[in-house]
C-alpha cells in the first residue's frame, strides 16, 4: 500500500460562501486505481457562520404597539450576525429605546414591555409582555420619554409579538402566530412552542466528488463531526478523528477534486473566515507509477 496526504486550505477555496474548496490535481490529470480509499486527517474551520441573516431569511419580526385605541406595527431586522437569545433581548431593547417604546422608573433604569429569556427547566425560550398603562394607571413615579406613543386611553394593553415565518421562529421556538392572540390587559407569560433552534448549524458534514460511498445516500459522504458543546463564536473547530475512517473513491481519472462543507441537513454554510484547513490522506492498493 501507498499513500498520499493533501492539503487543503484558502488558496483552494471556489465560490463566495467559502465552504467549497477545489484540489487541482498537477499534470493536468491523476489516476486512482481501483481498491483506493480516503479519510480524513484534520479539519480546522473558523466557528464565523451567522445564525441570524439573509442567508437564512430569518431577520424579521413584528412588534404591534398599542396607540390609543389603535395600534402601529414596528417592522424590527435583525442586524446580521451571531445571536444568543439574550442578544435578541437586548436588540429589542436598543430597538425600544430608538422607538421610545420604554419607561423609566425613579431609579433612572429603564422598564421595557417585552422580554425574552432562557427557561433552562423547560430547555425552551420564555416570552415576557407586560400591559402599557393608560395614563392614569401609570405612577408618578414613573419618566415617560419623548417621542413614547399615545398610551391606551380606557385599559392597559400589552403589545404583541408577531412571529410571521418560521424561519426567525425556529430561533425562539415559536410557531408563526401573535402572541399574545389578541390585546390583553394583563401581563402575557409563555413558554416556546418547540425546542428554539438557536442555530442552523449543529454538525457538519464533509463531501468529496471523488467518494463512492454505497451505504450512504447522498453517496460522497465522507465524513460528518459534531460541533462541540460550548464551542464559542469566532473560535476554532478542530476535528482529529481517533481514527481513520476510509472510505472507497470512484477509480478513474481526475483532473481535480471539490470538497464541500454542508450542515447536518446537507445545506449550504456561508462561512465568514476562509482561513479553514483540511488535511486528506489517499491511500492506493499498489504504488503508483
Amino acid at each position: 500500500m501507498t499513500s498520499n496526504t493533501l492539503i487543503l486550505n484558502s488558496s483552494n477555496i471556489i465560490g463566495s460562501n467559502n465552504n467549497i474548496f477545489q484540489y487541482n490535481f498537477i499534470n493536468s490529470g491523476f489516476y486512482i486505481p481501483e481498491g483506493s480509499e480516503i479519510s480524513i486527517s484534520s479539519v480546522q474551520i473558523p466557528y464565523s457562520f451567522y445564525n441570524v441573516s439573509s442567508f437564512y431569511d430569518n431577520r424579521k419580526f413584528t412588534i404591534r404597539w398599542p396607540v390609543g385605541a389603535s395600534f402601529t406595527d414596528y417592522n424590527v431586522v435583525l442586524d446580521e450576525g451571531f445571536y444568543t437569545i439574550n442578544d435578541i433581548q437586548n436588540f429589542i431593547q436598543n430597538f425600544c429605546i430608538t422607538n421610545s417604546l420604554y419607561f423609566i422608573d425613579a431609579n433612572g433604569d429603564y422598564i421595557y414591555f417585552i422580554y425574552l429569556a432562557y427557561n433552562i427547566t423547560a430547555y425552551k425560550i420564555q416570552l415576557i409582555i407586560n400591559p402599557v398603562p393608560t395614563v392614569a394607571l401609570t405612577p408618578a413615579t414613573v419618566t415617560v420619554p419623548s417621542g413614547f406613543p399615545t398610551r391606551p386611553t380606557t385599559n392597559a394593553s400589552t403589545p404583541l409579538f408577531i412571529v410571521s415565518d418560521n424561519r426567525f421562529g425556529s430561533l425562539l421556538g415559536f410557531n408563526i402566530g401573535t402572541y399574545p392572540s389578541a390585546f390583553q390587559t394583563n401581563s402575557f407569560n409563555r413558554v416556546s412552542d418547540y425546542t428554539p433552534k438557536g442555530s442552523n448549524i449543529n454538525s457538519i458534514v464533509i463531501r468529496a466528488n471523488v467518494v463512492e460511498n454505497s451505504v450512504t445516500m447522498p453517496s460522497d459522504i465522507l465524513d460528518s463531526f459534531g460541533i462541540p458543546l460550548g464551542s464559542q463564536f469566532g473560535s476554532n473547530i478542530n476535528y482529529e478523528p481517533s481514527f481513520q475512517k476510509w472510505v472507497s473513491i470512484r477509480s478513474g481519472n481526475y483532473t481535480s477534486m471539490i470538497i464541500t462543507i454542508q450542515d447536518q441537513d446537507f445545506g449550504d454554510i456561508k462561512i465568514l473566515d476562509p482561513n479553514s484547513i483540511i488535511t486528506l490522506i489517499i491511500k492506493y492498493p499498489k504504488k503508483l507509477k
